[in-house]
C-alpha cells in the first residue's frame, strides 16, 4: 500500500510537472525557433499604399508597414521574408503558423482579438470616404441611396456596411474599391485615412472632412506566445524612443 502511495505520488507531480511547463515550452519553443533560424516570416496584402504595396520598377514589396517591420526585426537580430496574400488570409496564416506575424495596417478590434494578438500599437488611424474631387457627395448624408465600396476583411468594410442608407460592395481590395469610384461604379470608397490621404495627394480626388471611425494598427501573432509578442513589443517602444517610427512616418507622409 505504501508502494502504491508513493506512485501514486510521483505519477500525480510528474503530471503536474508537465501540465505546468508543457505550454511554456510550447511558447518558448516559438520564440526560439523564430531565433534560431535567424528569419522572421511577415505576411501582408500589398494593395495599402503607402502602408504596402508593390514598386512597380523592382517589384518588390514597400512602404510604412514594411520599413517598419523591417527596423523591428534588425532590433531582434533577424532578417524578413515577406509572403504576400489576400488581407483576408493573414489571420488565418497566422493561426496556422504559415507566417510568424502578419503586418498588413490591422486595425485593432475585439473580434479579431479571439483570433490572434496584436503587439502594442505603432500607428492612429481611421476610416474615411475617398470620393471623386468633382463630386457632390460630401456627407454621409449624402451617401443615402448610394452605393459605396471597402476592401474584403478591412475594418473600412465594417465602416461601410454601418453608412445608414448606402448600399456597400466588398471588393477583394482597397485598389478595386478605388477603381469603382473612379469609374462612377460606386459613389464613394470607405477607406483608412492614411490610405485614402494618400489617394487625395491626386487632383481628381477628395475625401471627407470627417473620419467615419478612430482606430488604432497593430501587428498581428498567434496566440499562445507571450515571449515572442513581449519581445516585438520591446521593439517597436526601441524604435519609437529613438525617433524611428516618426521618421518612417516624415518619410511615407502617414
Amino acid at each position: 500500500m505504501a508502494k502504491l502511495t508513493k506512485l501514486m505520488t510521483m505519477v500525480a507531480m510528474a503530471v503536474v510537472c508537465i501540465a505546468s511547463a508543457s505550454p511554456a515550452s510550447a511558447m518558448d519553443n516559438n520564440w526560439e525557433k523564430i531565433k534560431k533560424t535567424g528569419v522572421l516570416t511577415v505576411g501582408t496584402s500589398p494593395d495599402y499604399p503607402p502602408f504596402e504595396s508593390v514598386n512597380p520598377d523592382t517589384n518588390t514589396i514597400e512602404g510604412f508597414d514594411i520599413d517598419l517591420i523591417n527596423a523591428v526585426a534588425a532590433e531582434l537580430g533577424l532578417k524578413t521574408e515577406f509572403k504576400a496574400m489576400g488581407f483576408d488570409s493573414i489571420i488565418i496564416a497566422v493561426k496556422n503558423k504559415q507566417i510568424n506575424l502578419g503586418m498588413s495596417s490591422f486595425s485593432v478590434t475585439e473580434e479579431r482579438k479571439h483570433s490572434v494578438d496584436f503587439t502594442i500599437p505603432y500607428f492612429k488611424n481611421g476610416s474615411t470616404v475617398l470620393t471623386t474631387a468633382d463630386s457632390v457627395i460630401k456627407t454621409v448624408e449624402d451617401l443615402v441611396g448610394k452605393r459605396v465600396s471597402a476592401q474584403i476583411g478591412s475594418t473600412s468594410a465594417e465602416a461601410a456596411k454601418k453608412i445608414k442608407g448606402a448600399q456597400a460592395q466588398i471588393v477583394d481590395d482597397a485598389n478595386i474599391a478605388v477603381m469603382m469610384m473612379k469609374n462612377g461604379a460606386v459613389q464613394g470608397a470607405v477607406l483608412d485615412v492614411a490610405i485614402a490621404e494618400n489617394y487625395a495627394k491626386r487632383p481628381e480626388f477628395t475625401l471627407f472632412a470627417k473620419p467615419l471611425s478612430y482606430e488604432e494598427t497593430a501587428a498581428i501573432v498567434r496566440k499562445g506566445a507571450p515571449e515572442f509578442l513581449d519581445a516585438l513589443n520591446k521593439a517597436i517602444k526601441t524604435l519609437e524612443a529613438d525617433g524611428t517610427i516618426k521618421k518612417l512616418r516624415t518619410k511615407w507622409g502617414v
